[in-house]
């Protein structure tokens, strides 16, 4: 690459920043390289990171209304559990399957966890008494500390604050889950051991392409997938059953 052509491109890298400068110094700049430029340089830097903490603010605003506003995900994840039983039929090598295959395992846990976490902060966020309920039993909300202050604020933003709490939970953390259902929407799981077990397999799918830690391929088959995919399907189904019996003057907010 030619040095007319570099310093070209490099000129079109630092347009945006030029005109920023020229727009908010003009000739207060002084000249490019001068200590008042560094200091417009500075500014400038300064205000682009402004922005982008502003977009990455705007965007988990819109994750978390997304989780609060958002209906039943149990369409969506029925639409899941169908492509992954399709995906089956997919006619391949024995080495192409088993990549398939730990692929389809990962996908299934996915998406019980997507449907458990939105569908616990929508119907949680949207109740003053579910509110109350999550306060009251959760072990770290619970003992979270506010001033007089933070408690005007945090009630007035009260949906965001729970909202966010329940988003950072890592909801493949089933030990943590299980018993929020349970205390908060009166909805037992019963016994699933073979989803502690499903979330082990997963990881070894997503950290070692379906390997474990001594280098042996997980077991993973057709038939695994499809207990898996049923077995996935029947607690979100009755879960979903235990969320519609909820009457709807509980869950007004």
């Amino acid at each position: 690459m030619g040095r007319a052509k570099e310093e070209w491109m490099r000129h079109q890298e630092l347009e945006p920043m030029y005109e920023w400068i020229e727009e908010n110094y003009g000739d207060d700049a002084g000249e490019e390289g001068s200590e008042t430029w560094e200091q417009a340089v500075q500014a400038y830097e300064d205000r682009c990171e402004e922005l982008q903490w502003q977009e990455a603010a705007w965007y988990e605003q819109e994750e978390l209304e997304w989780y609060i506003y958002t209906q039943s995900q149990v369409g969506k994840f029925d639409t899941q559990i169908q492509s992954v039983l399709e995906l089956l039929d997919v006619q391949a090598s024995s080495e192409t399957q088993f990549s398939l295959l730990v692929m389809l395992h990962g996908h299934i846990v996915a998406a019980v966890e997507s449907y458990l976490a939105s569908t616990f902060i929508h119907k949680v966020t949207n109740s003053e008494e579910l509110i109350r309920k999550l306060v009251e039993t959760d072990p770290v909300f619970s003992k979270t500390k506010f001033t007089f202050k933070d408690i005007y604020e945090k009630h007035e933003n009260l949906k965001l604050t729970v909202a966010t709490y329940l988003r950072d939970l890592i909801f493949h953390d089933l030990a943590k889950v299980k018993p929020m259902f349970k205390d908060v929407l009166g909805c037992d799981f019963g016994d699933i051991s073979w989803l502690f077990e499903a979330v082990k397999i997963r990881h070894h799918c997503v950290h070692r392409a379906g390997h474990d830690k001594d280098g042996n391929k997980v077991d993973i088959s057709k038939e695994s997938i499809r207990n898996l995919a049923n077995r996935s399907s029947n607690l979100v189904h009755a879960v979903e059953t235990r969320i519609d019996q909820i009457s709807r003057s509980d869950l007004e907010f």
